[in-house]
């Protein structure tokens, strides 16, 4: 991070501050606090910030945000209305003063792969800033900005939401160069209705691009958006493994051993392409990181360098032999639409039996039935045994049942344990597995108990 004054933090936030102190980092976590820091005092649902003021203190801060301004510190404060978006305009105000480009990304699906697709992208010619991990929230997004300094020549933001306004905020935080929308699934239908409401929050990342004339790229396979090519305004490129009137496609579609290999189409040429990726549903990500490489001055060389580059983070997309299985761990989160795309890659996985070991998806709602019924019926088509565990098994059961999956071939549980002893006695050396769930299932623990490793409590 560059450094900047308090008072250049108060003009950006609306704020007041009691004195001027020089900040050389921000953070949130008072255990990180130490010289030269502001320490960003959040309210949470669990904790409040304010209440870790003095622990911020103790570790040499050198100055506070909070938005408790009836309380004074021993240690310069910049008061705000409200510390969750006195933390957006802080980095929207930072992020302003940087040109390189910057690119926003959100969906229901991939958008974590694609940011990881498009960094490696841009980063065979850009010193690339990335979001780290999942910090893809209002409270993530900012503090990545803040990270940008003279040695930042393009930033890659992932924007997530769980409800209206979000990535409204952090797009005029991040004032994106170009913003991109891999699909609208149904990740949060609880909080946001219908797909309808999804692809109208995820369009929100738009608004972001007002600021310096951007450019959308956008996913002409997703009917809710190819539908409103004639509304939008501004520079559009759209991607897509299906629609002919895409600029970006791809022809001669594989994928075996764990690379997916196509042809790669684009307005100046076409050239093949190879990504460490476990199924051909990555393809349009793929094209979304091209396109944006494009946008930002690469050639085909560039393109497909960078998409060879990359390589799946943390829990998702790993596939690996252990104890003569073959493991395919998803297990960072799930939706229906993640669902049906892992299980087609177990279904193309070579070996013995295909078992699909599923964990139950949150946050939607009146959706939560149905949607637990068409991971069913995806597991009955690519899968031979179902094994279930969550609060909403019944419905993944009936969901395989209907699509011609012998009950005796399913079986639903209430703990992890349970699921890897009955896992270890039906599995065979040689049997294919896949481990997916929303996080809070933390599919992860039941792989590692029938692996027979030793699970973190």
């Amino acid at each position: 991070m560059q450094q900047f004054t308090l008072s250049e933090a108060a003009a950006w936030t609306g704020g007041t501050c009691t004195a001027d102190p020089v900040i050389t980092s921000v953070v949130r976590d008072a255990r990180e606090a130490g010289p030269g820091s502001l320490f960003v005092a959040i309210k949470g649902e669990r904790f409040d910030g304010h209440d870790f003021i003095g622990q911020a203190i103790e570790r040499g801060a050198a100055a506070v945000l909070t938005h408790r301004k009836d309380e004074t510190y021993s240690i310069p404060a910049l008061y705000v209305e409200d510390t969750r978006q006195g933390l957006l305009d802080l980095a929207g105000g930072y992020r302003a003063q940087f040109d390189c480009p910057v690119v926003a990304v959100t969906g229901s699906v991939g958008k974590t792969t694609t940011k990881e697709m498009i960094a490696s992208v841009l980063s065979e010619r850009y010193d690339t800033l990335k979001t780290q991990g999942n910090l893809n929230n209002t409270i993530g997004m900012p503090l990545t900005a803040l990270k940008m300094d003279e040695n930042t020549e393009a930033a890659v933001f992932e924007m997530g939401m769980s409800a209206f306004g979000e990535i409204a905020a952090m797009a005029a935080c991040g004032q994106p160069n170009i913003a991109v929308i891999t699909m609208i699934g149904t990740s949060h239908i609880e909080f946001l209705g219908s797909r309808e409401g999804i692809c109208r929050a995820k369009m929100e990342i738009l608004e972001g691009l007002a600021a310096r004339g951007g450019i959308a790229v956008l996913n002409g396979d997703e009917p809710l958006l190819w539908e409103q090519k004639d509304r939008l305004f501004g520079r559009i490129v759209w991607f897509g493994q299906n629609n002919p009137g895409c600029e970006f496609r791809a022809e001669d579609i594989s994928c075996t051993d764990g690379t997916l290999r196509f042809t790669l189409i684009w307005p100046e040429g076409r050239k093949t392409v190879e990504v460490a990726s476990q199924g051909t549903h990555n393809v349009g990500n793929a094209l979304a990181a091209a396109a944006c490489g494009w946008l930002l001055g690469l050639d085909g060389d560039d393109m497909a360098a960078g998409l060879a580059a990359y390589r799946p983070v943390g829990m998702r997309e790993q596939r690996y032999e252990k104890n003569g299985f073959a493991i395919y761990q998803d297990c960072y989160n799930a939706s229906p639409d993640s669902m049906e795309a892992a299980l087609r890659v177990l279904g193309e996985m070579a070996g013995g039996r295909r078992f699909a070991v599923l964990g139950c998806m949150g946050e939607l709602g009146d959706y939560a039935p149905d949607g637990h019924r068409r991971a069913g019926r995806a597991a009955a088509q690519y899968a031979d045994y179902l094994f279930a565990y969550g609060p909403d098994t019944a419905y993944l059961k009936e969901g395989a049942v209907e699509a011609g999956m012998d009950a005796a071939r399913i079986a639903c549980f209430d703990t992890h344990e349970a699921l890897a002893e009955a896992l270890r006695a039906a599995a065979q050396p040689g049997d294919a597995l896949l481990f997916k769930g929303s996080r809070a299932m933390k599919m992860e623990n039941a792989l590692k108990l029938f692996l027979g490793e030793e699970v973190e409590r």
